[in-house]
């Protein structure tokens, strides 16, 4: 009996699972966890299943699905559906005004390449203001899915408005069709490359210097702020940098010196690791001061002669060196739908190598009053240090 049971339960379980209920059941799981492309096949299934065409809930929650995925062509007819199959007049309402909504907000863009069968990363940003935060949302979606690529011809379907695509303007409007058709100089690394802009960087963290000459200087703050320029294919850095560095004077003496600024140049190359994420290697040089750098002076005839490793000096002095610093450095930034205008941050990591001087003559602190500074004069000497800074980066393109 209970083996005959078992027999007549199976095409009943079995039934069950494949019903359109169980898969909107499934559907509505995935859509709390985000996870709309599964919910979608599961909708599909649903509409499948034995009555799924007549199915109100598969439709009206596929309509939804499909707007969060920003396929507006497949959302619009399943709301539609939605609304012949309401239940009630206030979920036909609903479904109605839906499909109204969806009409007249969104129209289509159709991205062409050169030939068929061309596969490019496509930048989409708006040229319009936005001013729906979820409809900009889902333009930040559609951005950073293409912008890890696209097999051409690609329909998008996009909020009315003018947009950009690698820099190729089009007016989307509500319900409509627009092409853009993109040549070959606007495809791949070469068309994202040439939209890199302008961007003002402003950068803060910490910086370290090893070597004998500045082994009194302690880990200070760093900031920096650069203007980068596109030309062609790599971008140009014009850099200014500002430290905050202390040193270990006489005893226990701590001295705080403003005074370590600089400028310079850098020359890089942006890479797109993927949506939002790139990775910029650069070299680069400045010309900057490095106060602190440690002195001993002889005293003769009321001036002081100096030279870098006194034996028992009459006077210690902490002079300000000019250095010459080239460095590399690395900077990953994620920037929001890697779009060109948009607020990006990052981190970025600077090694740098510092060949520096002693002003001679010159006025340099004291080492047990800091705030004392005499005149000069030292033997000429090279003095060296290798630094390394850690920089957390805020980046506005335009």
């Amino acid at each position: 009996m209970i083996a005959l049971l078992l027999l007549l339960s199976e095409p009943a379980a079995a039934q069950e699972a494949t019903s359109a209920r169980h898969h909107v059941a499934q559907a509505r799981q995935f859509v709390k966890n985000k996870w709309y492309a599964d919910a979608a096949a599961e909708i599909e299934a649903a509409l499948k299943a034995p009555n799924g065409a007549d199915n109100f809930e598969a439709h009206w929650l596929g309509a939804q699905v499909y707007y969060e995925l920003v396929d507006i062509d497949r959302a619009i007819p399943l709301a539609e559906r939605a609304a012949g199959l309401a239940p009630n007049a206030e979920a036909r309402e609903q479904a109605a005004n839906y499909a109204t909504f969806l009409r007249e907000t969104f129209g289509t863009v159709v991205v062409r390449g050169p030939e068929a069968g061309t596969r490019s990363r496509l930048q989409i940003e708006s040229a319009s203001p936005l001013f729906d935060a979820d409809l900009k949302r889902l333009v930040n979606k559609v951005a950073l899915t293409l912008r890890d690529g696209a097999a051409l011809p690609v329909r998008v379907s996009l909020p009315a408005g003018d947009y950009l695509v690698n820099g190729v303007p089009v007016n989307v409007t509500p319900g409509g069709t627009s092409p853009v058709k993109l040549e070959l100089r606007q495809l791949g690394a070469r068309g994202l490359a040439a939209l890199q802009v302008t961007r003002l960087e402003i950068a803060g963290g910490t910086s370290v210097l090893f070597g004998d000459r500045v082994a009194n200087l302690d880990t200070g703050g760093a900031f920096d702020l650069a203007l980068t320029l596109p030309a062609g294919p790599v971008l140009i850095g014009l850099v200014g940098v500002w430290d905050v560095r202390s040193y270990r004077a006489a005893g226990s003496e701590t001295v705080t010196d403003l005074g370590a600024y600089g400028g310079g140049v850098r020359v890089g190359r942006e890479l797109a690791l993927g949506g939002p994420l790139s990775v910029r290697p650069s070299v680069g040089a400045r010309y900057g001061l490095v106060p602190g750098i440690a002195l001993g002076c002889d005293e003769a005839d009321g001036a002081l002669t100096c030279v870098p490793d006194a034996d028992d000096p009459d006077v210690a002095l902490f002079a300000t060196g000019r250095a010459i610093t080239p460095f590399v450095e690395l900077a990953l930034e994620f920037r929001e739908a890697g779009r060109t205008t948009a607020l990006g941050v990052g981190v970025k990591v600077v090694a740098e190598q510092h060949v520096g001087t002693v002003p001679t003559p010159g006025d340099a602190a004291l080492a047990d009053t800091a705030s004392t500074t005499l005149p000069y004069t030292a033997t000429p000497s090279t003095w060296t240090a290798t630094g390394v800074r850690l920089l957390a980066t805020l980046s506005l393109a335009f």
